[in-house]
């Protein structure tokens, strides 16, 4: 819904100019829809090789090739053994790479023929790794990948066994709140909801992370290589196999399939073994299967496990980095034999295949032709799938460098200026290691730079201008350090000069070129999109250059005859009115870091529509004055025509006459959109020497100081409006920091932005205030132990990032905490071993001051959230840590007394022992040893070894799909005007461009998803909605995060549509997970809880579980005071729903109280006649009845308590006999009446009574 709202507030310029209209991009889908919709679904049969004569059906699209049959057929449980075969239609052998539709005989209902192919060294390969990959499970551990539990998903863990059964809508019925049956056991059942998460609870209880086992080891034999002798008779490669029944099985990879050797650890005899037809088969899991009874019998138990697993939580993540938790267990490292050999299985013994040349990969797939749909779609799934695969290499590659695995090109200079080449792609550290920054902040700024050089190609990508080149470029920050990842330019290496640079300058304006072709090739999109000015620049020998981009951009001609542009840092003119204020010191505070303000590219969209409307409003009202100087007036006219009286049918054919002229008018006012001039030159106010004259140099100053202004006064305080309005409500720093960015507003101004919030007081967004405060001090201690792990060595650092928390988040349990540094060493050895908490404190203030210019409380530590912002911490260093409960509180006096105790009785048991070891027996002093390890107890929040791993962050230039993005929006925009056939028609469209151009497991993806499953939950599709709603999840827990603020809204729409289904135990399992997480990222508080809260708490009262849905609606209305107050309708609303509770609960005076708060507002702030206050209305005056009822009762059992028990019993039948004769068709009165005959339960002699008054009901 944010994102929403945004796009309407804010639209970009090509919303204004250049976007096309939804009829445009539909009448495109629908040329190519008409061709699909033509070609009919194939639904083909496999016949399975073998005498059962066995076969499977697959549907598949006439453009599908024969390779993707081929890969559904591996994937399908019923013929995963088989992965080296060949398809045969009528015995004629199909080619690979033909599509369905092309090939000749080819029908919708045909039958191919599964045929076992011969093996080569490759296949063999591929159909070990396949095995290995079916054996290990979804999500089987690799301590090979970059960090734990990579592209990990909960959903299957969380839904576990369903045991409801959707209910159609015409077979639903009404619930009955009355039923005596036993209240269901659900997820909240017994749970305290005033309790904070526990990190110890991160990973579901229920998530099982091992597959059953089927063999014990699958490895290479020592025999390997095959000898040249048995090559000749078709040996490939030599495997030993241990199974579950302890029989190692050595076994001979052969062209012809797998069979069973006489080869043991001391003799080579490689001929088969004796046995039949059970020592072989084509496939290596049928020959496990007839050779080990337990491998076959688990081996359906694994299938069963993964098919229980839902297909994307099984797909791997290979289009998009993978998002890893912050929390996770200890993994168990398994015994595998086989995973030192993984290069070897996976790129063949000279590992040609792992090397690629991933720059002319890159190339030549964005030279691919674009002049349809299905050309542009391949063409992009191409490009995404290369750049997902060349992140994968560059962040192996980055790790590498930064633990010194790497040679440098130039090991003879300092290491800030060391370059590397590592499976052929270039690596630079992101410093200023050639002093290229030394006058706008060298480190610092040289480290923005590479940011914003990132940002520069995904500009250049996204408007993919026609005869110019990006490299490929991924930024990896690991243990502190900064490293850039570049495809390498053709021929960079073999110049000697620097004549490739063809176009910007290289050394800071002494020569500057500027190649025809280049600048025209920038001139025709790249200047219309960025909005660029073409300005001229003078070179050391005073020789005019004109150039549209920066100095610093340079253009290279590669040896491959393409252009490239490099340096992209400076696309963007300089934030002047930033740099003039605050570059400078100042009333005790420090001059910004770094000059390398600029701003972003979105503001300047922004400015440039800002300023074009009001181009566009006053060259309207110009032309509407010249026109009505040229009528010679027309006012005095229609003043005598009001005057002149008319019949009824003359006037209103007058008015209507006078309603269409505006719009004529409208249309007769035609602009030429050309004649508006608007351009940037990013080289002014900096050091580039220009060459225009004076005039235009103040004028193109003068546009850039005013877009630095609009920055300042007009979208900082639109966007805090934005908060209060709740247009956009983020729940932790990262969604903050994107809704920042969308608007153009650079991080640096989150200190305005957190002071404007404070001078508002406003309620509504004090949790901005905190959140901003909160991401202050996530960036600032990201910097803090960036410096630290720099500077430390790799085995230092756990030790180097638990001490910092502990100065951070432990001072309360611990304010002097000792780090554990290496024997031998000192405190004062380390910069990070000599931090306390005071020092880290006064670091942050510091920090935060000159980087934000804003000024902390004293207090900010103790009002800090420490689990959310100890998540982010450790999402932006890259820190796994072990998810446990970790202690940041003082122990109470209570606590100390027990510990004292249990020291105190593990001291005695101590002395025993110390006694019965000094008869000298081993196991006694064994016992000892042990004890003494069970009684160290910590004295930090952290230790070292709570820190599991160190992992990179990383920033990539990912591609977009224009087309599959403008037909989403084009499809909402649709359903939004009204439009809904042609809506959801585009919107499917657009999830199948998305699913083919980013694939099943993308951020943009997951949102297709979540957007068609609300349509069709809208809808009453429920079963279409539940299955798009499950993959949304999927793909936003693999791709942005378990505990991600998107993946939580899928889970908590996930829920509203169980119940919405009829399955509302499994809802609730849904919700409870989804504010489990909530409360882990934010804490209590946020705006939007009290509408989970209150969802959870009516999906409660649907199973009449009325205390614990009380609690929830309570909770919801304690937090909408809080922050909206009690005057609030919203509130109010949340008050009419609590009384609704109470009255369901039996509790009738707060029922009472709360009404007469909820009616005063509504009252006072919606009048008397307005449905909620008369609703509310209603429902006092019931409740007041009934309270007097009550009380009246409860006068009657105070007197009848004096009295005979005999005569009580009379008195209860009455009060229950006038309550059923009471008038009721509105719910109030049947709840009423309910609790009413409920509270009888209470007494001893009431059961009788309670079973007639069931029976009455009945």
């Amino acid at each position: 819904m944010a994102d929403k709202v945004e796009q309407q507030q804010i639209p970009t310029e090509s919303n204004v100019v250049d976007k096309r209209s939804e009829e445009q991009i539909a009448s495109e889908v629908d040329a190519t829809a008409e061709e699909m919709i033509a070609e009919e679904t194939f639904q083909l049969t496999i016949k399975l090789p073998g005498s059962k004569g066995s076969d499977i059906k697959i549907i598949a699209s006439p453009r599908e090739a024969i390779h993707d049959i081929k890969q559904s057929v591996m994937e399908s449980p019923e013929s995963c053994a088989h992965s080296c075969f060949y398809l045969a239609l009528n015995g004629t052998r199909l080619n690979d790479f033909a599509e369905l539709g092309e090939i000749e005989g080819m029908t919708p209902e045909t039958e191919l023929q599964l045929v076992e192919d011969t093996y080569t060294e490759r296949d063999v390969r591929l159909h070990i790794n396949r095995l290995r990959d079916l054996l290990g499970g979804p999500y089987k551990p690799n301590p090979s990948a970059v960090g734990i539990d990579s592209g990990i998903s909960f959903l299957t863990a969380v839904t576990g066994e369903i045991d409801e059964e959707i209910v159609p809508e015409s077979e639903k019925k009404m619930e009955d709140l009355f039923s005596s049956d036993p209240i269901p056991e659900h997820a909240f059942t017994n749970t305290d909801l005033e309790a904070s998460s526990k990190l110890s609870d991160f990973v579901p209880p229920t998530f099982q992370r091992l597959a059953p086992q089927c063999i014990k080891s699958l490895s290479l034999s020592g025999w390997n290589p095959v000898p040249h002798a048995r090559r000749l008779k078709g040996d490939l490669l030599y495997l030993i196999v241990v199974t579950l029944e302890n029989e190692t099985l050595n076994i001979t990879a052969s062209t012809q399939g797998f069979f069973v050797n006489n080869i043991t650890n001391n003799k080579f005899d490689p001929t088969r073994k004796s046995g039949g037809k059970k020592m072989g088969a084509h496939s290596l899991i049928k020959l496990l299967q007839q050779a080990s009874p337990k491998f076959a019998s688990s081996f359906i138990e694994l299938q069963d496990f993964i098919t229980c697993h839902h297909m994307l939580e099984v797909l791997p993540v290979n289009t998009y980095f993978p998002a890893h938790p912050w929390a996770v267990q200890s993994p168990e490292h398994a015994f595998d034999p086989a995973r030192p050999a993984e290069p070897l299985l996976n790129f063949g013994a000279d590992a040609v295949e792992s090397m690629r040349d991933w720059n002319d990969e890159l190339q030549s797939h964005r030279e691919l032709p674009k002049t349809n749909l299905q050309e542009r779609v391949l063409r992009e799934r191409l490009i995404n799938k290369v750049q997902s695969e060349f992140t994968e290499a560059a962040v192996r590659g980055a790790v590498a460098v930064v633990n010194g695995s790497v040679v440098p090109l130039n090991p003879m200079e300092p290491d800030e200026s060391h370059m590397y080449v590592y499976n052929n792609i270039f690596f630079s550290k992101g410093n200023d290691g050639r002093g290229t920054f030394e006058a706008l902040g060298a480190d610092e700024a040289a480290h923005v730079a590479t940011g914003k050089d990132l940002e520069g190609v995904k500009i250049f990508n996204s408007v993919d201008a026609a005869g110019l080149y990006t490299l490929g470029s991924v930024i990896v920050d690991y243990k502190g350090i900064r490293v850039v990842a570049q495809s390498i330019v053709p021929g960079i290496f073999r110049r000697q000069d620097e004549n490739s640079i063809v176009y910007g300058s290289v050394d800071n304006g002494a020569q500057i070129s500027a190649d025809e072709k280049f600048h025209e090739a920038i001139g025709n999109e790249i200047v219309k999109s960025l909005h660029l000015d073409e300005h001229t620049l003078i070179d050391a020998n005073d020789e005019k250059v004109k150039l549209y981009t920066s100095l610093e951009t340079k253009g290279l001609l590669g040896a491959d005859g393409r252009r490239y542009m490099l340096d992209l840092y400076r696309l963007n003119p300089v934030d002047i009115e930033f740099q003039d204020k605050e570059c400078v010191d100042k009333d005790n505070i420090p001059a910004y870091p770094h000059k390398m303000t600029l701003l972003r590219p979105e503001l300047m969209g922004l400015f440039w529509e800002h300023r074009f409307r009001e181009w566009v409003k006053a060259k309207t009202e110009e032309i509407k004055k010249e026109r009505k100087l040229a009528n010679g007036g027309e006012e005095p006219e229609k003043k005598k025509e009001e005057e002149n009286p008319k019949a009824d049918g003359e006037e209103t054919k007058e008015n209507e006459e006078q309603e269409q002229k505006p719009e004529e008018e409208e249309e007769e006012i035609k602009i030429d959109m050309n004649e508006f001039k608007l351009n940037f030159n990013p080289d002014v106010f900096t050091s580039a020497k220009l060459g225009d004259d004076s005039e235009a140099v103040k004028e193109q100053e003068q546009v850039v100081r005013e877009a630095s202004q609009f920055l300042s006064n007009d979208i900082i305080p639109s966007l805090v409006l934005d908060f209060a309005s709740y247009a956009i409500s983020p729940l932790d720093g990262d969604a903050l920091t994107k809704a920042m960015h969308r608007r153009g507003i650079n991080m640096r101004y989150l200190g305005k932005v957190a002071e404007l919030v404070s001078i508002s007081k406003d309620k509504r967004i004090e949790h901005i205030q905190k959140l901003a405060v909160q991401e202050m001090v996530v960036r600032a201690s990201k910097h803090i132990l960036r410096k630290l792990l720099s500077e430390c060595p790799l085995e230092q650092a756990t030790a180097c990032v638990s001490h910092f928390l502990n100065c951070l988040f432990g001072r309360e349990f611990n304010s002097k905490p000792k780090p554990e540094i290496p024997e031998g060493a000192t405190r004062n050895d380390f910069s990070w071993s000599r931090l306390t908490p005071n020092h880290v404190e006064s670091e942050l203030k510091q920090q935060i001051l000159c980087r934000f210019r804003y000024k902390l409380n004293d207090d900010f530590l103790q009002l800090l959230n420490v689990l959310p912002t100890l998540r982010e911490i450790c999402l932006r260093v890259g820190i796994q840590l072990e998810a446990r409960d970790y202690r940041f509180t003082a122990y109470s006096e209570e606590e100390r007394a027990e510990l004292a105790a249990e020291d105190a009785a593990r001291s005695r048991q101590k002395d025993q022992q110390q006694k019965q070891s000094s008869r000298g027996k081993r196991g006694g002093k064994q016992k000892q040893k042990n004890d003494e390890s069970l009684s160290k107890r910590r004295t930090t929040s952290f230790v070292p070894d709570d820190i599991q791993n160190l992992m990179p962050t990383v920033k990539q230039a990912s591609g977009r799909s224009v087309f599959a993005e403008e037909t989403f929006e084009a499809g909402k925009m649709s359903l939004a005007q009204g439009h809904r056939q042609l809506g959801i028609e585009l919107l499917l469209e657009s999830l199948t461009l998305h699913e083919q151009t980013y694939g099943f497991l993308h951020p943009e993806t997951s949102k297709c998803y979540a957007t068609l499953a609300m349509i069709y939950h809208h809808n009453e599709d429920r079963d279409a909605a539940l299955d798009l709603q499950r993959k949304a999840v999927i793909a936003a827990e693999r791709t942005n995060g378990v505990d991600h603020p998107e993946t939580i809204h899928h889970y908590l729409n996930l829920g509203l549509f169980e119940h919405a289904a009829g399955r509302t135990k499994l809802a609730l399992r849904y919700l409870k997970h989804a504010l489990y997480y909530w409360d882990l990222v934010f804490g209590a508080g946020h705006p939007d809880s009290a509408t989970a809260d209150n969802n959870a708490g009516v999906m409660l009262q649907s199973l009449r579980d009325y205390p614990t849905s009380t609690k929830f609606f309570e909770r919801a209305c304690a937090t909408q005071e809080n922050i909206l107050g009690k005057e609030h309708v919203l509130t109010a609303t949340g008050y009419h729903i609590l009384a609704k509770a109470y009255t369901l609960l039996g509790d009738f005076n707060k029922a009472l109280n709360v009404e007469r708060v909820a009616f005063g507002v509504f009252e006072k702030k919606l009048g008397a006649e307005d449905p909620r206050t008369k609703e509310s209305d209603l429902w006092l005056k019931e409740l007041t009845s009934n309270a007097l009822l009550s009380a009246q009762r409860a006068r009657e059992q105070a007197q009848s308590a004096t009295l005979p028990s005999g005569v009580t019993a009379t008195s209860v039948p009455n009060g229950q006999q006038q309550q059923q004769q009471h008038p009721g068709n509105m719910p109030i009165e049947q709840a009423v009446q309910f609790i009413n005959d409920g509270s009888q339960r209470t007494t001893p002699s009431s059961k009788k009574g309670k079973k007639k008054s069931q029976n009455k009901r009945k």
